[in-house]
């Protein structure tokens, strides 16, 4: 099925995010040059006001501390002006090809140059000359429970793009699933890290859902790059006892806006399963449900914007419907529930928002402190923006829930670039630690690849890390689960590494196994 297409509204300081591009996170600021422009009292006022106008209308007002001046001045503001007209390329409102920005920039300047220079006097004049480094310990150089395993030498390369992983427990004995997005081949190894096969696919494999012998795939498009194609599509697909990956009959959509995950399940209670894709999109996304309608299939629009980059669904309140909960990491970036009356209607609340320069990047749901209400443990740290500095405000986040979906925050650990966090009990100690990678680490601080952090009780952690030149240096994504059926919940790490020299024959795994070596199984 090929869903329409739809158009989204570009407003005023939209962050587009250029995803799993490389960014330098230790760029020094200092070497810029100075800032010396200087702006009247009058200019910052009046770009105050302007900022809150136009701002508000499509995400979080962003604060001028997010950034520093440099940044602010030289990165940020040009990049966003180009979308309101300012300084465009777009001189004609034709589109000029189908995977161009431009085809999305006004024809004509959504702000006079005078109203701009003044936005532009706010945020340089109120940003910080740098911003607040991260006070913390260093983590511990030695995991605790677990052992490294790295993957074959076969899989290998200074250039590493892990764009899935997956522990499956579907099948006995478990193995293990490794999507390389560079070279869209999907790898099968059994439960002893040995590789069984692997297939090339037809584009990058970002999600795989596993439901009673049935496995649907989704695919982003022909690679992981940030884009306006629309060529993602999902399908089904079948993994034979030898390893072989094959898609089964045509795709069941297509044309799809760089999708990042499908879920099925019946959400209008007609007995029937529905589809709940996420569209990340570039310019043009949504989140959607697809219901069988005769002998066809109807779209229902519950967000018709993009950035949408992980889907829950929920039954754990009363009325025992499926609820939606998700992520949105561009523009307006926060978390939303969709309340479910039954029949496939929706109620949308925003119930956490972040500004734009946050760069979402994971959620769960989970309850922390066993009031039997879930909570929500984020992430922050997509640095592959127009603002690649370190940000003393990206980490690990955790939100108690009241009990009617209000969010309080709780606990922070900062974490440069934080890509994704899983909460369980790994230890079996009963109670809730936390797994974390970073695609985007400091170049001081190269341990946050990994972190792990161990449940002290209180909400206090003790982080612990790889050992040093452990060959992993940028997580992209992580899964855990039970990889040899011993009843422990071991790691499988997906690496996001580049060299940082194009002439240099350093070589990363594609990923690492941490294997579970805690003397008691984890308690359910």
């Amino acid at each position: 099925m090929r869903l329409p297409d739809k158009t989204i509204v570009i407003t005023l300081l939209v962050l587009i995010v250029a995803m799993l591009t490389r960014c330098n996170s230790s760029v020094d600021h200092s070497a810029s040059k100075a800032t010396t422009e200087t702006f009247s009292k009058d200019d910052v006022a009046k770009g105050q006001g302007l900022a809150a106008a136009y701002c508000q209308s499509c995400h979080k007002l962003p604060d001028p501390n997010l950034l520093d001046k440099v940044t602010w001045r030289d990165h940020l503001l040009p990049a966003m002006g180009k979308y309101l007209g300012v300084n465009s390329v777009a001189s004609t409102g034709k589109l000029i090809t189908p995977e161009s920005d431009d085809n999305y920039l006004p024809s004509r300047p959504v702000v006079d140059s005078a109203a701009w220079k003044q936005i532009t006097a706010y945020y340089v004049t109120k940003a910080p000359q740098h911003l607040p480094v991260s006070n913390r310990p260093e983590p511990i150089h030695k995991l605790p429970f677990f052992e490294i395993q790295t993957a074959p030498a076969k899989w290998d390369s200074s250039k590493a793009m892990t764009s899935y992983v997956k522990i499956d427990e579907s099948v006995t004995p478990h193995r293990l699933i490794v999507c390389d997005g560079l070279t869209n081949r999907m790898i099968i190894l059994n439960d002893k890290i040995q590789t069984i096969q692997s297939s090339v696919l037809d584009g990058a494999i970002v999600n795989l859902l596993f439901q009673k012998n049935k496995i649907t795939a989704t695919t982003i498009g022909k690679d992981l790059w940030a884009n306006n194609y629309r060529n993602g599509n999902i399908r089904e697909i079948t993994i034979g006892k030898n390893g072989v990956v094959a898609p089964k009959g045509k795709p069941v959509f297509e044309d799809l806006s760089r999708p990042l995950s499908v879920n099925i399940t019946d959400l209008n209670g007609d007995g029937r399963p529905d589809y709940l894709i996420a569209q990340f999109g570039k310019m043009v996304g949504r989140l959607s449900w697809v219901e069988e309608w005769g002998d066809d299939l109807k779209e229902h629009v519950l967000r018709d914007k993009p950035g949408c980059i992980k889907t829950i669904i929920d039954y754990g309140n009363k009325d025992k419907r499926p609820d939606i909960w998700a992520l949105f990491a561009q523009g307006d970036e926060g978390v939303f529930l969709y309340t479910n009356d039954g029949k496939g209607n929706f109620e949308e609340k925003q119930v956490l928002s972040f500004p734009p320069a946050y760069g979402s990047s994971s959620f769960d749901l989970i309850d922390f402190n066993g009031d039997g209400f879930k909570d929500i443990i984020y992430t922050c740290g997509d640095n592959g923006d127009y603002s690649q500095i370190l940000k003393p405000y990206h980490g690990v986040y955790i939100y108690l829930n009241d009990g009617k979906n209000n969010f309080t925050q709780k606990f922070f650990y900062p974490i440069n670039g934080c890509y994704k966090a899983i909460a369980r009990d790994f230890d079996g100690d009963g109670d809730l630690d936390i797994a974390a990678v970073s695609e985007f680490p400091g170049s001081k601080t190269p341990w946050e690849s990994f972190i792990y952090l161990e449940n002290k009780g209180n909400f206090n952690f003790q982080g612990y890390t790889l050992p040093v030149n452990t060959p992993f240096h940028n997580g992209m994504t992580m899964d855990a689960g039970d990889i040899d059926g011993d009843g422990k919940i071991d790691l499988l790490l997906g690496n996001g590494y580049t060299a940082a020299d194009a002439n240099s024959h350093d070589k990363q795994p594609l990923f690492l196994v941490l294997k579970n070596k805690t003397l008691v199984s984890a308690k359910p």
